[in-house]
Formats: structure tokens, sequence, C-alpha cells
């Protein structure tokens, strides 16, 4: 009835996952839960999942996200939406 979503794993060479290995200091990893990451996938998009907090305790009946995790967070993402939709880009299949 419902083929479920599908699963997404970031290209390690992408450089969108590059970028926010270098800006969290994380490496990309694998997670199980659902996003829309693997729809965007299917596109053709190199989508990455990331946020603040500490994704095992997020989604739970006791879920609390640490105040000192937002602004990080906020700079991280905003670095890379400066990176990749306001700076000039070269031609790359990543």
């Amino acid at each position: 009835m419902f083929d479920g979503t599908p699963a997404h794993g970031c290209d390690a060479a992408a450089a969108i996952c590059r970028a926010a290995e270098q800006l969290t200091g994380h490496n990309a990893g694998a997670v199980d839960f659902a996003t829309e990451a693997g729809y965007f996938g299917a596109l053709g998009m190199d989508p990455i999942i990331m946020g603040p907090g500490d994704i095992d305790c997020a989604h739970q009946p006791d879920e609390y996200l640490r105040l000192d995790r937002v602004e990080p967070t906020i700079d991280q993402l905003a670095r890379l939406i400066q990176r990749f939709c306001v700076e000039p880009q070269t031609a790359s299949p990543h």
C-alpha cells in the first residue's frame, strides 16, 4: 500500500558533505530515522541532514535541546548557505 520512504546516504565526496564535516568537526554518518532526503537524492541532489542537539534524544518523550547548541548551529547553517547559495560556484559534479 505504501512503498515507504527511500533511504539516503550522503555521498562522502559531495562538496556539501565535506563542507558540513569541516564546519561541524564531525564525520558524516547514518542514523535510522526518516526524512525527505531520499526523495531529493533521487532527483540528483546531495542533501544533508544536520541540526543542533544530540540525535539520541531527538523525538523522544524527554527530548530537549541545550540552548548553547543553537547559536553554533545557526552559524554553521549560515556558512553553508553563504558558500553554496551566495558565493560563485565553479562547475563540479558535486
